[in-house]
């Protein structure tokens, strides 16, 4: 009797496992939390994983298309419990191509992106991250349009030809904010709005159509 009272346990503690980590959306990694609840055939290329009080902040990259070099750059937040970890939410986008018939300031202007992902209660957003494709931006800078102040935002190597960018906003509490892409000079080189309804010029925000 105790010994099928224990595999009884064993059993049910096997199902329960299975549930939590397959069906009830929480797995043992973060990436894999990411993966499934984005459904992805392929894995994503991981570029930092920044740490917060309850989970981390991933971004990182994801091709899907497999003849399309242009990767989707993504953030997204999952969260860590004793269970395992859970993904939150996120978001990401593609990058505008250059084109022939571009002048100077269109292709300095398409050779960064922007992506704003709205703040959710109990997540660390929210959060303007981007690309920067050209080796002349040396920085970009967020500037509260209804106060003055300007932030620095973190900037990271994503590969040989790229570069990530990102700034969490709650370190500023204006409705506009002005971007500008830097040279390491100080000049401006490219400049972006944003207000509740954003502007961007340099990356495609829809998410549309994306697995």
């Amino acid at each position: 009797m105790a010994k099928m009272m224990w595999s009884f346990i064993l059993a049910a503690a096997l199902a329960a496992c299975f549930y939590i980590f397959w069906v009830d959306g929480t797995y043992r990694t973060p990436v894999q939390a990411i993966e499934q609840a984005r459904n992805l055939d392929e894995p994503i290329d991981v570029i930092r994983e920044q740490q917060t009080d309850e989970g981390e902040v991933i971004f990182y990259l994801r091709y899907i298309h497999p003849k399309d070099p242009k990767p989707v750059v993504s953030a997204d937040y999952v969260k860590k419990d004793f269970i395992g970890w859970k993904w939150v939410t996120g978001g990401g986008h593609t990058l505008t191509e250059t084109v022939e018939g571009m002048d100077e300031q269109e292709r300095l202007d398409a050779a960064w992106s922007v992506q704003r992902i709205p703040g959710e209660r109990g997540t660390p957003f929210p959060v303007f991250f981007g690309a920067v494709l050209n080796p002349e931006i040396a920085a970009v800078t967020i500037t509260d349009v209804k106060t003055g102040d300007t932030k620095p935002a973190e900037i990271f190597h994503a590969g040989a030809d790229m570069r990530i960018w990102y700034w969490f906003e709650h370190e500023l509490s204006g409705a506009g904010y002005t971007l500008q892409a830097m040279s390491a000079d100080g000049e401006v080189l490219s400049s972006q709005q944003w207000e509740d309804k954003p502007y961007h010029v340099g990356s495609n925000m829809r998410e549309e159509g994306l697995k």
